[in-house]
């Protein structure tokens, strides 16, 4: 088997992929609960900020891809990002936990400035960190190694986002124990982006020459959109991402209302098991993938989850949730492997076809998706909250056993199967992959030669 990189630089590559899920996973989990529950802002200020947050997102993310897609420097066209975001985005948080003490419309600008600098941070070296992956490492198996790892750094990301907030933040209601955890977090984030920069961030030769036959910022998003296996795969992307979103907002209420848990550490439990689990079934979707190919494992792992997830329609007992879990686990893992590494196939097929790597618009594009599966969990959330009168997350409706099951199984169900249907009409087969892998080396070694001759 023939290995362009040494496993050290995968290892350093995929903590990058790490932090970029913990930073993000944190920030999506307790922005919103430290504006509502400790600095007191209405659901309505919180919800006009995260609206404009995303309207930003919709020109923020796919510029920033597509200038890196441009750009030639002596630190490279996706490091040179990182750099720049690097300090930003450590003071910034910090700084989030950092509201004015009063007023409420000055609170609410406070959240809005900080919304928008932080993304825009994390997008500089969020989204050349992903663009990267596909960039790197061309070959099935180099790819199918590295996803592995990088997704296993993912689902650790994931658990410690969970995980380390809860021992500095304390009760949910105090402001002090949000900005131990930015500092906390903050530490991390820095280290783990350090040894990533250094022996991780590499960029290959051949692509050097890339950016002189870049589209325009206009072409580029137009010919990405007609693209129809990267827009079956946003779809996809977008229903994966809500799915996860909705789970991080129902499993607390699910777990207290059904499962009749009184403490936030056996919620954990719940969330972790989840992550771990599929983290331990990464390798055996790795071996499904070489033997079948990603669309039809994907598939596979979508089912599998569903399937898992029924008896939460019926189950009452904390031990019967554990048990559920571990299962629901197993297609989990099929999911958090698949989802960022199908779409590596829709990039490469645009590099047979426009003759140049585009990562960065494409990425920018997802990354926006991202952003607005979150913004509809949280207006859903939302309106929950001023048409029910809930109370920190307490609900007070008849029905709200119901209401749980029906948003654990049924809805999460409606979104997969839309999602199969997406993967049905999905163009990349394995037998169509494997086709595509021949002639990219080919045009891999032209441009090498070409760059040499530069």
């Amino acid at each position: 088997m023939s290995m362009r990189f040494s496993k050290s630089q995968k290892y350093a590559f995929s903590l990058g992929n790490g932090v970029e899920w913990f930073i993000n996973s944190a920030f999506n989990l307790w922005v919103f609960t430290f504006y509502f529950s400790a600095v007191k802002l209405s659901i309505g200020y919180i919800m006009t900020a995260y609206i404009i947050w995303t309207i930003w997102n919709a020109f923020n993310d796919p510029l920033i891809g597509y200038l890196s897609d441009r750009t030639h420097s002596r630190f490279g066209r996706r490091r040179i990002y990182i750099m720049i975001g690097f300090i930003p985005v450590l003071a910034l948080e910090i700084l989030i936990w950092l509201p004015p003490l009063s007023g409420e419309i000055t609170q609410f600008y406070y959240l809005l400035i900080m919304l928008l600098l932080y993304d825009t941070a994390y997008t500089l070296i969020a989204l050349p960190t992903d663009s990267l992956f596909p960039e790197l490492y061309t070959s099935v198996e180099e790819r199918t190694q590295v996803n592995t790892i990088r997704q296993i750094f993912a689902a650790v990301g994931l658990i410690l986002a969970a995980l380390i907030p809860g021992i500095f933040i304390g009760e949910t209601n105090v402001r002090e124990g949000y900005l131990l955890n930015g500092i906390a977090t903050t530490i991390i984030v820095g280290v783990s982006l350090i040894i990533f920069l250094i022996w991780g961030a590499k960029e290959r030769e051949e692509f050097k020459l890339d950016y002189q036959k870049q589209f325009s910022y206009i072409k580029a998003l137009g010919y990405t959109f007609r693209n129809k296996g990267f827009v079956l795969y946003i779809i996809m992307f977008f229903l994966y991402e809500f799915i996860l979103l909705l789970l991080a907002t129902i499993v607390p209420l699910f777990s207290a209302e059904i499962l009749g848990t009184t403490s936030s550490f056996e919620t954990s439990i719940l969330m972790g098991l989840l992550y771990i689990v599929g983290i331990v079934t990464m390798f055996l979707w790795k071996k499904l993938d070489i033997k079948l190919g990603s669309r039809i494992g994907y598939g596979l792992s979508v089912i599998l989850y569903f399937i898992a997830s029924l008896p939460m329609l019926f189950i009452s007992s904390y031990i019967d949730a554990i048990i559920v879990v571990i299962f629901m686990g197993i297609g989990f893992g099929g999911m958090l492997y698949f989802i960022w590494y199908i779409v590596a196939d829709v990039i490469d097929d645009d590099e047979l076809k426009t003759g140049v790597r585009r990562e960065g618009i494409f990425f920018g594009i997802a990354n926006f998706f991202m952003r607005l599966s979150m913004i509809l969990s949280i207006i859903i959330v939302g309106i929950v909250f001023t048409q029910t009168g809930w109370e920190e997350y307490v609900p007070n409706i008849p029905n709200v056993e119901f209401g749980l099951r029906f948003l654990f199984v049924w809805v999460p169900g409606i979104a997969l199967g839309v999602s199969l249907i997406s993967l049905y009409f999905f163009p990349f087969t394995k037998q169509k992959v494997l086709e595509m892998k021949v002639k990219l080396k080919e045009l891999h070694q032209e441009k090498m030669d070409k760059v040499k001759s530069a």
